[in-house]
């Protein structure tokens, strides 16, 4: 009985005429998504990959040249572009793409694309996660408010009631008829999708796209299991209409809005002002009450009794590349210190996020979305620490070059290329699935919860179905 009201179910929906428009209105947005993301992808990806191949090639040829002053003429790190990027852009748009790694310094990423967007822009883009996350949920809102509520005002619910099918098998009918409609629907949008990616990038991100594709099915079930239970306790269709768009308008742009406004007023960061004054004082002081020039001439004693002469110009290193070396522990452990404390206030404001999302599904699933394509501020962290610690290699490299192939007081000691190919390329590799989604315990939580309390719903439902029936 199931499967006949499912094919019911199913071909009505393919018939009505407004499904197949809004149908068609959503495949427009999501292949108007498509193309400009990709286009956007490959470009963006293009530039960047060609941006790090140059300033790696400025790097290995800028000659003949003092160590600690190539360490100051630095080299930049790129994030790449990633390919699900172009579903979910995630935070990418408010981060910074290049870092500046030089030495002594720890730099903030630069280059926000938001930065360069109009106005218009800035107020928001259309991209595929939107279309998957907020328009196929009020589609598929449109298309099943009236499901049980119709029948109630024609007469005809009673009716079927009472041929034989029980309300169970109605109220499941009615969801996979309906829900495989959708589907229908949307396919050739998910093959363009998949396709898209596939030809990018081949499958090594195909897993990533298939939870993804999973997460964004899931959220269509709760958005279908609530239309139904809705539609089938409203008084009229009307009602249940404006139920289910408050409902869509809430979880869908309030309580995300809410959620992030309290997170920075529940845990504000600090300024910029008050950052750097921070790090400047610890500098001037070092952080466990020894200042940097008394590390200095402590290192200098040790050295001097363990090579047993009296002066520094004696030692067999160059001390100097001792002192740039310090200067890094120094600063290295200064930075680390209030970026952390940054880091800190900022996972506070994404916990209050988070916890908001028990109110939204929505959120939950736009935090997965991120986690998944790679565009979250967590993915953006990991580009941050892997560029730094390449820094931090870098300039090990350099100070112990200086030290240990130069004399000290030699000012004129220049290095050649040899040393900048020594020091290696930058490099960026993308998390794996299994840390992205380990990250996802506390949203898939949330997805879980819902669908349990709606599928406890759809049971209270059809018990009061069943009530009308008798």
């Amino acid at each position: 009985m199931i499967a006949t009201v499912a094919r019911k179910e199913f071909r009505g929906a393919l018939r009505d005429g407004r499904v197949l428009a809004g149908a068609c209105v959503l495949l427009l947005l999501g292949l108007v998504a498509l193309a400009s993301a990709g286009a956007r992808y490959a470009s963006l990806s293009s530039e960047r990959a060609v941006a790090q191949a140059l300033i790696q090639e400025q790097w290995t040829e800028q000659g003949d040249k003092n160590p600690h002053s190539a360490a100051h003429y630095g080299i930049y790190a790129f994030r790449p572009a990633l390919p699900l990027s172009f579903f979910d852009p995630g935070v990418l748009a408010y981060e910074g793409v290049s870092i500046w790694l030089e030495a002594h310094k720890r730099n903030f990423p630069a280059g926000r694309p938001a930065d360069d967007m109009t106005a218009l822009a800035r107020f928001g883009e259309l991209s595929l996660g939107f279309v998957f996350q907020a328009l196929v949920p009020l589609g598929l809102l449109l298309m099943t408010y009236a499901a049980f509520s119709s029948e109630r005002e024609s007469g005809t619910l009673r009716q079927v009631l009472a041929s034989g099918v029980t309300p169970a098998q109605l109220f499941a009918g009615k969801f996979f008829g309906l829900g495989g409609a959708a589907l229908l629907l949307l396919a050739p949008l998910l093959l363009l999708c998949l396709g898209a990616l596939v030809y990018t990038s081949g499958t090594t991100w195909l897993p990533a796209a298939l939870v993804l594709l999973g997460a964004c099915i899931v959220y269509a079930a709760l958005v279908l299991l609530l239309a139904l239970t809705v539609s089938a306790r409203a008084s009229s269709s009307q009602s249940a209409l404006l139920v289910l768009l408050a409902f869509w308008a809430v979880v869908t742009f309030v309580v995300p809005r809410i959620a992030a406004d309290l997170g920075r007023i529940l845990q504000p960061t600090p300024t910029l002002g008050e950052f750097q004054r921070g790090v400047e004082a610890d500098l001037a002081t070092g952080l466990d009450g020894e200042s940097p020039a008394a590390r200095v001439e402590k290192r200098r004693a040790q050295l001097l009794q363990l090579y047993k002469v009296e002066r520094e110009q004696d030692l067999p290193i160059n001390f100097q590349g001792i002192v740039f070396g310090i200067q890094d522990e120094v600063s290295n452990a200064v930075y680390d210190k209030h970026f952390g404390m940054l880091e800190r206030a900022i996972d506070a404001q994404v916990d209050v996020f988070e916890a908001a999302s028990v109110l939204s599904p929505r959120m939950a699933l736009g935090v997965i979305s991120q986690e998944v394509a790679g565009t979250s501020l967590q993915h953006q962290r990991y580009f941050e620490r892997g560029a730094e610690a390449f820094r931090r290699t870098l300039m090990d490299i350099l100070n112990r070059d200086i030290a240990m192939n130069s004399k000290s007081g030699q000012a004129n000691y220049r290095a050649g290329p040899g040393l900048w190919r020594q020091t290696g390329e930058y490099r960026f590799e993308p998390e794996p699935l299994s840390a992205s989604l380990a990250r996802c315990a506390a949203p898939l939580t949330v997805l879980v919860l819902w669908f349990a309390v709606l599928v406890g719903a759809s049971v209270a439902t059809t018990r009061r179905l069943q009530v009308l029936a008798t």
